[in-house]
């Protein structure tokens, strides 16, 4: 299993609710816990939609959140062979179990990505 849900899940766990500790253990397949909450299906969303988000600016002409428009990302999504680490079929998932459509999704990740573009370089 990845390491980093289990170290995260140990670090937090005096820090944060039960609730929380299982969202993201849960984001990870091979730790055995399955998600069960909204807060852990947006864990699964955030964690594989930034990581798509992420992957469509490294490939703008400037490397840069503010060329990536929702509609490239919504392009992306569709072309399978582009970031193929990202499990699209966990993003439809965690949407349908959210109540959120994709585009909105992309949206709101993109708007949060952008306001800490500095930190992330892009």
């Amino acid at each position: 299993m990845p390491m980093h849900t289990k170290i995260t899940a140990e670090f937090l766990k005096d820090k944060m609710p039960p609730e929380a500790i299982e969202a993201i253990m849960s984001h990870n397949e091979l730790s055995g816990i399955k998600p069960k909450t909204k807060m852990a299906y947006a864990l699964i969303a955030s964690d594989q939609i930034s990581g798509l988000i992420i992957a469509t600016a490294l490939v703008m002409p400037h490397r840069k959140l503010e060329e990536v428009k929702v509609k490239s990302v919504l392009k992306k999504f569709k072309q399978k062979d582009f970031a193929r680490s990202i499990r699209r079929d966990k993003i439809a998932m965690a949407c349908e179990k959210l109540g959120i459509e994709l585009r909105k999704l992309i949206e709101i990740s993109l708007n949060a990505l952008k306001e800490i573009h500095e930190v992330l370089g892009l």
